[in-house]
């Protein structure tokens, strides 16, 4: 086997199709094999298929994970034949799951289940399935697929597979959320509750949490539970319980955290955490969000922390716009009736007030008449100057209006934004 020393990803990907199946047992030699572009949830990669006619379920060889693998290892021939060797065996462990019941939803729709993951870094597979989405967080539908286990594997839902159903999106929706509810509970504790159960200690036993109201919410499986957020009621549930807004620190898709918002609470602070612990802390394939989110019990909004004291300002300032607006209409109603009033003084003859409707002049013409050539200059040079007044009084009041506004908003900015303190140093969690 003839192998360059610096091989590329190219020549690596065509010299393992070409030699995996050396390293197959006899029944693989007719297999066949093909690359494809591989997306799912947090992870898109050029995978290797290798497919059996008998076997429906096809295992997806990561091939640029192991590429990676074999230049960290040196990139020599014993380097490949490793790497080949460890294909070989994830290509044959692979289970042998039944999947034709797939094909019916009566059979699926049971084990349905969701999961939560950042829209914009997932818009590939999103362009191909049914999902919500709430302010960049993205809510999708997969199938529990189960072995001798329990759960070994599982499958999104796909906008073919909604066709084949022949079911519309907000069925799936319903039946997924029933069938999650009822698989995998949803689970609100303590984080020090939690990090007892991990470590298999008592939770008097565990050194007290720098932020004790610090909650956690997922499933019982603790598995994908980030997807108990958007449970049907869970957001008000978890307001009821805690009596408060509260802020929501997306920590994986596993879990979320639950924070109160008792105004002392720095969002800035909050998402630089979350963002640091992303990159030294999470997996890739396990991130949720770099974002903070807020939920507002009054108004039922979950949404990033950020657009929260945008529309908070914005309501601020709306909050006080009509008073501006009545004081303003009320100057301009007796400013126009000013001018009204010495406009009337100035006409003098009655031909000009009739020359002024369009209508009256398109009537004299639809008649065969011309409309005298005075009397309707005098008339739209008139019309122009009263229709001048008006825009230009209608521009002082927008004018004054917008200035009294930013006025408002730059008092407003000036001073501390409501629930947003200033920055406290090295928050932690």
């Amino acid at each position: 086997m003839h192998i360059s020393m610096k091989m590329t990803f190219e020549e690596f990907t065509d010299t393992v199709k070409n030699n995996i199946q050396d390293y197959l047992p006899e029944k693989y030699q007719d297999a066949h094999i093909s690359t494809q572009d591989f997306h799912k949830l947090n992870s898109s990669y050029l995978s290797m298929q290798v497919r059996l006619d008998d076997n429906p379920v096809v295992p997806n060889i990561n091939l640029e994970k192991f590429y990676e693998e074999f230049i960290t290892q040196g990139g020599t021939l014993r380097d490949l034949d490793s790497i080949l060797n460890t294909m070989a065996q994830q290509i044959q462990s692979e289970p042998a799951l039944e999947t034709a019941w797939l094909m019916d939803y009566s059979n699926v729709k049971d084990k349905l289940f969701i999961r939560v993951s950042d829209a914009k870094e997932n818009a590939a597979m999103l362009a191909k399935a049914p999902h919500q989405e709430f302010d960049g967080l993205a809510v999708t539908y997969h199938i529990a697929i189960e072995g001798e286990h329990g759960i070994q594997a599982s499958t999104p839902v796909t906008n073919s597979m909604l066709d084949m159903y022949g079911i519309n999106e907000q069925q799936l929706r319903t039946d997924a959320m029933e069938s999650v509810q009822n698989a995998y509970p949803s689970q609100f504790i303590s984080l020090g509750a939690m990090m007892s159960r991990m470590m298999g200690v008592d939770e008097e036993m565990m050194p007290p949490m720098d932020v004790p109201q610090l909650m956690v919410l997922t499933n019982d499986q603790a598995l994908y539970g980030a997807g108990a957020l958007f449970y049907p009621g869970q957001l008000d549930t978890i307001a009821s319980q805690i009596g408060s807004d509260y802020f929501v620190i997306p920590s994986s898709i596993h879990e979320v955290l639950i924070l109160p918002d008792d105004g002392t609470i720095d969002r800035h602070a909050i998402e630089s955490m979350i963002q640091e612990v992303n990159m030294t802390a999470v997996a890739p394939e396990e991130k949720l969000s770099d974002h903070a989110y807020h939920y507002d019990a009054k108004d039922h909004i979950l949404e990033k922390a950020d657009t929260y004291a945008f529309r908070m300002e914005m309501k601020e300032l709306q909050a006080e716009n009509p008073a501006l607006e009545s004081a303003e209409e009320r100057a301009a109603e007796t400013s126009s009736k000013e001018e009204i009033s010495q406009s009337a003084d100035l006409r003098e003859d009655p031909a000009d007030r009739e020359a002024e409707s369009p209508k009256e002049a398109v009537s004299e013409k639809d008649n065969g008449r011309e409309p005298d050539q005075k009397t309707s200059r005098e008339g739209h040079e008139k019309a122009g100057h009263d229709r001048g007044g008006r825009e230009e009084k209608h521009g002082r009041e927008r004018k004054s209006i917008l200035s009294r506004l930013n006025e408002k908003k730059q008092q407003v900015m000036s001073q501390p934004q409501r629930n947003v303190p200033a920055r406290t140093k090295n928050a932690e969690l």
